[in-house]
C-alpha cells in the first residue's frame, strides 16, 4: 500500500513536470536552508513571472514559500527559509498563464538558520531573558548595603524591662551598631566603626520607624 503511494506521487510530480509543463524549470542540484540559490527556466517572452516553492505532493495548491510575481527575467536569486529534509519543487507561472516545475528537491542542512521561520522570535526571548538576568542582579547590588542594628526595647523605651527612661539614651558599644559598609569603614571613619553615636530618643524612634517603614514596603 505504501508502495503504490510512493509510486502514484512520484508518477504525479513527473507528469506535472513533463507532459502538463508549458516550458522547463530548471532543477537545481542542491538546495541548502538559509544559503542563495539561483532559480532559472525557459523564457517564454512574458512580461512577468511567479516563483514559488511548492509541495511536490500538492504543487498546484500547496506553497512551501513564495518569491513574488514580478519578476521580469528567466532567472533568480532566492534564499531558502525551508528546513533541512522539506522536499520542494519550483513553480513558475508566467504573466500569460503558462506554468513550469522542476523536479523535486530535499533541502538540505545548513550551518545557517537564522531565515527559519520563529528565528527572530527565539532570539528577541533570549536578549529578554539575559535582560532581566542583568536588571535582577544590579538591583540585588543596589539593596545590600549599611544594615542599623538596633538594641532591644529601643522602639518602645516604657517597655524597657531595665526601667531606663525614654530621655536616656544608650551610647558606645550599648547603644545603636552600625552593621556592614559602615562598620567596615567604607563611610570614612578610619577605624572601622563611628566612634560614638548618640541621638536623642525622638530621634531615635523616627530613624526605627523609617527603618521598619522602609521594610514593610
Amino acid at each position: 500500500m505504501y508502495s503504490t503511494l510512493v509510486s502514484v506521487a512520484l508518477f504525479s510530480a513527473l507528469a506535472i513536470q513533463g507532459a502538463l509543463a508549458d516550458f522547463t524549470v530548471v532543477t537545481p542540484s542542491e538546495i541548502t536552508q538559509c544559503d542563495s540559490v539561483q532559480l532559472k527556466w525557459d523564457s517564454t517572452g512574458a512580461k512577468t513571472y511567479d516563483v514559488a516553492f511548492v509541495s511536490p505532493e500538492d504543487p498546484c495548491g500547496t506553497t512551501i514559500q513564495d518569491f513574488g510575481d514580478d519578476h521580469t527575467v528567466n532567472h533568480i536569486t532566492v534564499k531558502p527559509a525551508v528546513a533541512a529534509g522539506t522536499k520542494v519543487m519550483i513553480s513558475v507561472i508566467d504573466s500569460d498563464g503558462q506554468e513550469g516545475w522542476s523536479g523535486e528537491i530535499t533541502v538540505k542542512a545548513g550551518n545557517d538558520t537564522s531565515c527559519l521561520p520563529g528565528a527572530a522570535s527565539s532570539a528577541a526571548a533570549s536578549t529578554k531573558a539575559s535582560s532581566t538576568a542583568a536588571t535582577e542582579t544590579a538591583t540585588s547590588a543596589a539593596t545590600s548595603g549599611t544594615t542599623l542594628t538596633v538594641p532591644d526595647g529601643a522602639i518602645n523605651p516604657e517597655a524597657d524591662p531595665t526601667g531606663t527612661s525614654a530621655n536616656s539614651v544608650p551610647s558606645g558599644n550599648g547603644g545603636a551598631t552600625a552593621v556592614g559598609a559602615a562598620n567596615q569603614g567604607i563611610l570614612g571613619d578610619t577605624n572601622g566603626a563611628f566612634a560614638s553615636v548618640k541621638f536623642s530618643a525622638s530621634a531615635l524612634l523616627v530613624t526605627v520607624l523609617g527603618a521598619v517603614a522602609a521594610v514593610a514596603l
